[in-house]
């Protein structure tokens, strides 16, 4: 095999697309005007939900995204750890979240937490690779006390260090043990814990001063966007049959899964099938995006990368689409209209699929339909510093419909929790 194919099959294109990106991102916009964009993303509030696009501009965005994934990658390799379907799936949740909410800067404390925790609890740092990663999704607690809250930096900066150190540290512990809340059928078992790490800290913030959210966002790159995703899935299924030209007999490997934590589909299936989900995926995305007659802003972005990622830890076809058709349902059959709110949930909700995956499509259906009713609940009570506020919501609907349905369909062949 061609050295280039090889190491482009290794690390699963990530590298060649997020470079790429990073090239992009100094063409868009002249050099000054892109980092002065980045600097406002680094000084935002980041709380849900902060368009980056908005804030910062595409240029900036995608400078940003692209530093971020870039440094991420360093830390596996640091590691000396291999891309494996859930290190694939963090990647890319970290590159859709930088859209909205991550940066280099608000992510660091939390690392330096939970690399504190693995030091003091004499554990190989890589033990906690998965969790050190997703950590991110809750560095909104840092900018935001820095940034938004109206204290002196002086004052402001440490208390921001200590709290997201605080927190990535009582993260690892506290994310082994959430899993057993859900038992596994939410793939955003990371958002749960957050979620709930939040939550407190919303109570307590609260007590003090009041959290401003905004929902406002940048629809002006929609169909670049748009172009990006479709291009990107295509090249994710072409290189999936130059790696194997009958990729196609294994693929069915991947759709047979339940996709119930944990699932690697690289261990299932290997690259070249997982290649080929992912880019099918994408282009699922696409059509959802096309078929809702939706716009492609930061949030959105962010959602369809993270379907994207675990495309390759738990997600396929068979199994997203129930729980996506039961929130769209619950936006047709009740008042909701498709606000960013809904339009992110329809999307999300397929950190459920293991649920119709194990149960079926009614099962899927249903709990599609109530997470939709859930999310905005979910996120008033963890205040918008868990960016992965879908996972939370989903925490409680995985919880309580596997604990029904179980009953119709005991678990004979799957690890209990």
């Amino acid at each position: 095999m061609n050295p280039m194919i090889r190491y482009l099959k290794s690390h699963m294109l990530i590298p060649l697309i997020f470079g790429i990106l990073l090239i992009l991102a100094f063409t868009i916009e002249p050099l000054d005007q892109m980092l002065e964009g980045f600097v406002n993303i680094l000084l935002s509030k980041s709380i849900l939900v902060s368009d980056y696009l908005l804030i910062g501009g595409l240029a900036a965005t995608l400078f940003n995204v692209s530093l971020t994934v870039m440094f991420n990658l360093l830390i596996v390799k640091w590691l000396k750890l291999k891309m494996t379907g859930p290190i694939f799936a963090c990647i890319l949740t970290i590159a859709g979240f930088a859209f909205f909410g991550k940066n280099l800067f608000n992510a660091i404390p939390m690392y330096i937490g939970i690399m504190l925790y693995a030091k003091i609890s004499k554990t190989p740092l890589k033990n906690y690779i998965l969790v050190l990663l997703l950590s991110s999704g809750i560095s909104p607690i840092v900018s935001y006390l820095m940034f938004g809250i109206g204290l002196n930096l002086w004052i402001s900066i440490p208390l921001a260090i200590v709290v997201g150190m605080t927190v990535g540290f009582i993260l690892p512990v506290f994310n082994s043990h959430a899993i057993k809340f859900h038992q596994g059928y939410n793939l955003y078992n990371t958002g749960f814990s957050m979620g709930v790490l939040s939550m407190v800290l919303t109570a307590i913030l609260s007590a003090f001063v009041v959290i401003e959210r905004s929902a406002q966002v940048e629809n002006g790159y929609h169909e670049i966007l748009l172009y990006a995703t479709l291009l990107v899935s295509l090249l994710m299924i072409v290189f999936s049959f130059i790696l194997d030209p009958k990729v196609y007999l294994k693929y069915p490997l991947i759709l047979k899964k339940s996709g119930r934590l944990i699932t690697d589909f690289v261990d299932v299936a290997g690259k070249p099938a997982t290649l080929l989900n992912i880019g099918l995926m994408g282009l699922f995305s696409v059509a959802l995006v096309l078929g809702l007659g939706i716009k492609i802003n930061g949030p959105v972005m962010g959602a369809i990368l993270t379907i994207v990622g675990f495309a390759a830890f738990g997600k396929h076809p068979l199994n997203s689409l129930p729980v996506v058709l039961g929130a769209i349902l619950a936006v047709w059959l009740t008042p909701l209209e498709l606000t960013l709110g809904p339009i992110l949930a329809i999307f999300f909700v397929t950190g459920l699929a293991p649920l119709a995956g194990r149960f079926g499509f009614v099962a899927g259906v249903l709990a599609g339909f109530v997470h939709l009713l859930i999310t905005p609940l979910a996120l008033s009570f963890q205040g918008g510093f868990d960016l992965y506020n879908n996972g939370f919501a989903a925490g409680f609907v995985g919880a309580i419909f596997a604990s029904l349905f179980v009953i119709i369909k005991p678990i004979k062949d799957e690890k209990q929790y």
